[in-house]
Order: structure tokens, then C-alpha cells, then sequence
């Protein structure tokens, strides 16, 4: 009498036929929410700023699979020793095609899933920052006495500013950190002022050779001289003055020690509306006092009341939506991405992440309409000269904040009055913003988003002016990793700020308690990646 496992192959058919469907739901589901726009993904419950949805792998079985394996007809039949009618052989049959349907099924979502996990996800805040936190430098001259008594009395006139950058390779000892080169006023390369590059273990490096020999015409020439000096140009600024060629530039320091190397995305990738996360180190002196309203304070004369000195410093991240990429020219000194201003001083040169984690800019720019402390204050306007440009165009105040006193001149060349006093810093960028008014609904020329938006460097075009001046760099290009992001995390605390599409997070765990006396170093004392012996650099 033939055995008719009717029961078992009708279990097997219908839980393999379940777990196939059930698999292949679930696989899409984590697919779009991991992959798709965020319109999509936020549809999905369990993915939130602060966790990714788990992702199938070849190890997520249903039970099914299990007792399929354990209980497969042929071999139940084959134990028990019966023989088969040919009714029994067609369901047997069937049962064998249902069984290499569900195989090719599984290996296909498997193969998935795999290049789903191979895929950048979307990280969240504070994954974004402790990738910022371990990659972002800041930069600055050293710090002289009588500039010191200079920034604690306010006075006009004062010089030493600082800025940002990102470290993007490495080549034996040598670090390569990518910045603007208003950070480098072409009066501090002249005299080969010393320069720091402080990094994430609060360690200063100190770069000894930065003159590069180039004069700073409207005709800069790029001049690769990197190994007998530590800078590289694609552009030179003069103070007070403008920025000719492209606002960028390569600064190196020598450490045996390791640090992390920023991820580098595409530019090209982005689109319009998704979110951009700058990181940089805020320069309070030249940032404008504020009424409760968020008006500024202004003294006698009119000008805007410059922030009172502080020792203390907390790197930044703010986000807010790109609104425009444009293709990158020197008539815009390089500025080509364009995002909402949320960005403050001393943040020029840092980097400007995507949503995954990867380096596509550098910022640089704020917009027109910002506060500069320490100039006449004139409210914020809609209205363009005959020219197409902005009532402030004509001198360069990095990061976009433009000083010329004499409106009808609004030739790029210009200069400022000589009987104006203005405190402004000779490269300091992006100012606070308090009373703005609205951006144009049509954003598309170049000028008008100057006016409003905070503007970076393509990551891109970037890459192509460092290769045409002969630099060779090992860039990371891959997805930032796991242990990369896990070493610097930290909890963002969720508040109104931080739940924002525009927002700005001011990091607790990256401070410097006193950027006076870091940056009065004694180069004769100091030993290179080793604590000074009270030259001034301090390990905090």
C-alpha cells in the first residue's frame, strides 16, 4: 500500500508558498525605507533620525525553511520505504518545481538584500556629527600678544581670525586638509606666519612653511610647490579686497600619529531639497550682539556692536535643505552649492556632509544679508541694482558678507573708504543672521542666491582642480564604515532644533577650553604630536 503524505505535502506547499511571500514583503519594505527619498521613508514607523531600519540578510530564515529542510517528502518517503502510484509521482513533481521556485526566490532575495547592505544609508544626526567630530580641523595663525590684548580690548582693526577644514587623505606622515583660501590672507602667506591645525585629540600641528611665492593678481596662476611648502592655492585673498580664482585651498601638517580620514562623496548626486550638514568652528569675536527681538546692537555711530571675547569654544553642525547646485566658475570664485544660512564665523573651510556621510563641499560663503559687526548697519533689502547685483557687492568679506560704501560701485575691484572704520576681520566669513528677509521664488541667478543662501565649493570640481595641479591623493571614497561612526558617537538630545529640517547642534563633547592660550604657542618648545612642556599647547 502506497504512503500518502497528503497532509505533509499540503503543510509544505502553503508554508513554503507564505514564507516566500512573507520574505519577499519584507524585503521591499526594508529596502524603500532604507534606500527611498525621504518622502518614502518616513513613511515607515520604525526608521527615525536616531535608528535604521534592520535590513534583511542571508541569515534572516523563518522557521518554515527549517522544517522544510528537516521534513522534504522524497525523504520521508524514502525512510519509511513505501512505494509511489503515479498519482503520487504528479504531486511529488509538483512539489519539486514549488521547491526550486522557493530556492531561486531565496537566493534572489538574498542576493538583495546583500546589495542592499552594500548600499550608503541615510545617517542620522548624530551619526553625521561624530563623522564631523573626528574629521573636522580648525585653523588658525599663532597668536601674538599684542593681537591677544587687541581681541580682549575689541578694538578695530584686530587680525587674528581662524578658520575651518577637513582632513580628506593621508600619505605616509603627511595629512592633507581641504579649506578655503580666504583662511590664508595673502599679507600672513607673505610673511610666513606659522600656522596651527588643531585636530580632534585637541593636539596642535604646526605648519612653519606656508609661502608659497605666489602673488595674489586677478590672474592667479596655481603654483604646486607642496613639499617645500605646506600650502597650495587654487585662489589668494587680500584683505578687505576679493578673492581671485577659485576659493580653495590645501594645507598639510606631519603627525605620526592617526587620525580619521573624511568620506568623499559626489556632487553631482545631490538633489535639490535634500539636507547638507556643515561643520566648523564658530569665531564668537566677530559676531554681532543682539537685542531679545533679534535686532543688533548698534553703538553711536551706528555700527553693529561686535560679541564680547571668549576663551571657550564648541565646534558646530547645522543642516538645512540644499536649494541650488550651479555649475562651479571662477566668477564665482568656485561657490556653486547653495543651501539656507544657518551657518556662523569661523565655519569657512569646513566640511559640508550629505545625508550619507560623505564630504560634497566645502563651505565658505554666507550670505549678503548677515550681520557684520562692526560696520554701519543697513537692514536687509530685496532690491538689485540696474547691474543685477546686490546693493553690497563689491568688496570681498569671506563667506560672503560684501563691504563696499559706495553703492554705485559695484566692481569687484573696488575699495572701501579710506575714512570708514571697519573692525570687520581680515578673513573671517560667515556672520550670525537675524533679520532676513525672504528668499526669492525663483532662485536662479547666481546673484540673487547669493543674497540668501550660505554657499560651498563643489566636491566635484574640487577633485578636478587638485588632479590638474598635480596632486595624487588616496581620497576615501567608500561609505563611511561602522567603526568609523561608532567611534566618535555621542546622543544629540531631541529638542525643537534638532527635530528641524534647518537646525544647529553645538557639541558639548567638542570644546576647547581656552583657544587663546592654544594658539599662543612656543614653536621653540614644541615637540611634534608630544605635549608642549608650557609652550601653550594644551591637551584637553
Amino acid at each position: 500500500m502506497a504512503i500518502r503524505p497528503y497532509k505533509l505535502k499540503v503543510m509544505h506547499k502553503y508554508h513554503y508558498s507564505l514564507f516566500t511571500i512573507h520574505y519577499s514583503l519584507f524585503t521591499i519594505h526594508s529596502l524603500l525605507c532604507s534606500c527611498a527619498p525621504r518622502s518614502v521613508s518616513e513613511a515607515c514607523p520604525e526608521r527615525s533620525r536616531r535608528a535604521e531600519p534592520p535590513l534583511p540578510t542571508p541569515y534572516t530564515l523563518h522557521p518554515v525553511v527549517i522544517a522544510y529542510w528537516l521534513f522534504r517528502p522524497s525523504d520521508f518517503m524514502r525512510k519509511k520505504g513505501g512505494f509511489m502510484t503515479h498519482a503520487d509521482k504528479r504531486e511529488i513533481d509538483k512539489i519539486k518545481w514549488l521547491q526550486k521556485l522557493g530556492t531561486i526566490s531565496l537566493v534572489i532575495l538574498t542576493l538583495g538584500s546583500l546589495g542592499a547592505d552594500a548600499m550608503p544609508k541615510k545617517l542620522n544626526q548624530a551619526e553625521i556629527n561624530s563623522l564631523a567630530k573626528q574629521t573636522t580641523v580648525l585653523i588658525a595663525p599663532q597668536l601674538q600678544p599684542q593681537e591677544l590684548e587687541d581681541l580682549l580690548a575689541k578694538k578695530p582693526g584686530k587680525t587674528w581670525t581662524f578658520g575651518s577644514g577637513v582632513i580628506v587623505a593621508k600619505e605616509g606622515q603627511t595629512y592633507y586638509v581641504l579649506t578655503v583660501a580666504h583662511n590664508f590672507a595673502q599679507e600672513q602667506v607673505e610673511k610666513n606666519l606659522p600656522y596651527g591645525i588643531l585636530t580632534s585629540d585637541r593636539q596642535v600641528h604646526v605648519v612653519q612653511s606656508i609661502n608659497d611665492g605666489q602673488n595674489c593678481t586677478n590672474n592667479f596662476q596655481v603654483d604646486n610647490r607642496l613639499g617645500t611648502t605646506a600650502l597650495l592655492r587654487f585662489g589668494c585673498y587680500q584683505s578687505k579686497r576679493k578673492v581671485n580664482g577659485y576659493d580653495l585651498a590645501i594645507v598639510t601638517f606631519e603627525s605620526s600619529l592617526n587620525y580619521a580620514i573624511a568620506p568623499i562623496g559626489a556632487t553631482k548626486e545631490l538633489t535639490t531639497g535634500e539636507l547638507l550638514y556643515v561643520s566648523g568652528w564658530p569665531n564668537i569675536e566677530v559676531e554681532a550682539k543682539l537685542n531679545n527681538d533679534g535686532s543688533p546692537q548698534l553703538d553711536a555711530q551706528g555700527r553693529i556692536i561686535c560679541q564680547d571675547p571668549s576663551p571657550r569654544r564648541q565646534r558646530q553642525l547645522t543642516w538645512s535643505p540644499l536649494q541650488a547646485l550651479i555649475s562651479a566658475s571662477s566668477a564665482q570664485n568656485g561657490y556653486s552649492l547653495y543651501y539656507i544660512d544657518r551657518t556662523r564665523p569661523g565655519m569657512s573651510g569646513g566640511p559640508v556632509f550629505n545625508e550619507f556621510g560623505q564630504v560634497v563641499g566645502i563651505h565658505g560663503r554666507g550670505s549678503e544679508n548677515k550681520l557684520v559687526c562692526g560696520q554701519v548697519y543697513q537692514p536687509p533689502t530685496k532690491q538689485r541694482s540696474n547691474s543685477g547685483m546686490s546693493k553690497n557687492d563689491g568688496i570681498f568679506d569671506p563667506d560672503g558678507n560684501w563691504d563696499n560704501p559706495n553703492p554705485d560701485n559695484s566692481e569687484n575691484n573696488g575699495s572701501p573708504d579710506a575714512n570708514q572704520q571697519n573692525s570687520t576681520p581680515n578673513n573671517q566669513g560667515d556672520r550670525p543672521s537675524s533679520q532676513q528677509s525672504n528668499p526669492p521664488t525663483n532662485p536662479a541667478n547666481s546673484n540673487n542666491l547669493q543674497a540668501f543662501y550660505s554657499s560651498a565649493q563643489n566636491i566635484d570640481y574640487a577633485r578636478q582642480l587638485i588632479v590638474q595641479a598635480g596632486v595624487r591623493l588616496s581620497l576615501n571614497l567608500a561609505s563611511p564604515s561602522v567603526e568609523l561612526i561608532q567611534a566618535g558617537i555621542s546622543e544629540i538630545p531631541l529638542n525643537r532644533s534638532t527635530l528641524e529640517s534647518e537646525g544647529s547642534f553645538e557639541d558639548p563633547n567638542d570644546v576647547i577650553s581656552n583657544i587663546y592660550k592654544t594658539f599662543s604657542f612656543d614653536i621653540q618648545n614644541m615637540l611634534r604630536d608630544k605635549p608642549s612642556d608650557g609652550g601653550g599647547i594644551l591637551l584637553e
